[in-house]
């Protein structure tokens, strides 16, 4: 697999896993919701890697589900835990002056470092 195609891969990866918790955070979530959400934003995630992800992050007690009776169907719903508020903040604080250099051209971090 090209090396670009690799990184396009696994920035996409980490930014879905950015964005559920973000979304989450904001009000309780399901997988159709979320998936139209990044088809939205120009990813097409697939149901197979949408529902393990999700799946994996409230194995990891980043989500917790709720089981919600909607139109006669059972929906999972998934809000953010604490530990999952906890880890968003943390991610948004790491990256942030990180992106704003890389999308923004603001150098000011490695002016200070030089």
């Amino acid at each position: 697999m090209e090396y670009k195609t690799q990184l396009h891969q696994s920035i996409w990866q980490g930014m879905v896993r950015l964005f559920i918790l973000h979304q989450a955070g904001e009000a309780p979530v399901y997988g159709v919701r979320l998936k139209k959400s990044l088809r939205e934003r120009g990813y097409d995630i697939s149901p197979g890697s949408l529902y393990p992800l999700l799946h994996a992050m409230e194995g990891a007690g980043l989500l917790q589900c709720r089981l919600k009776v909607f139109k006669g169907r059972v929906r999972k719903y998934y809000s953010i835990t604490p530990q999952g508020e906890s880890c968003l903040q943390e991610l948004r604080a790491a990256f942030s002056s990180l992106a704003r250099e890389i999308f923004f051209g603001n150098s000011t971090v490695l002016a200070k470092n030089s």
